[in-house]
């Protein structure tokens, strides 16, 4: 039971956003295959800070995303630069994507009635105050 200190802190919360990476990076390579650094740049479009993103986290869960068979990387050997890894998803990857899409939007759905919920106690008890 949270007790209002440091809920939503620490282990969990690190696994929590590690999870949510993982959706992230399918999107971006369900727009196009990649490299590493070009996702931490497309992270950002959920919020993420490049700056402050730890690279172990992400190559952590591109490797993750691999060995469930969602992803595939091959070396760029094309690559006049020091060779990369490639990102493509995979059709179970896209599948998977698709199922935790339908999930976020039956959360978003929860978490809107939740907030719609205390609004309306919130409004109650200013009403009663006034």
């Amino acid at each position: 039971m949270p007790n209002g200190r440091g809920y939503g802190r620490g282990r969990g919360r690190r696994q929590h956003i590690r999870r949510f990476l993982e959706p992230c990076l399918l999107v971006l390579l369900r727009k196009e295959e990649s490299h590493g650094y070009s996702l931490i740049n497309g992270l950002q479009e959920f919020g993420f800070d490049s700056k402050s993103m730890d690279l172990s986290v992400l190559y952590r869960s591109l490797r993750d995303l691999e060995s469930q068979g969602l992803i595939t990387g091959e070396w760029d050997t094309n690559s006049l630069g020091p060779q990369r890894r490639v990102y493509t998803i995979t059709s179970v990857g896209e599948a998977v994507l698709a199922e935790w899409i339908s999930e976020l939007r039956q959360t978003r759905q929860q978490v809107m009635a939740l907030e719609n919920a205390y609004q309306e106690i919130d409004l109650k008890q200013t009403n009663n105050k006034i």
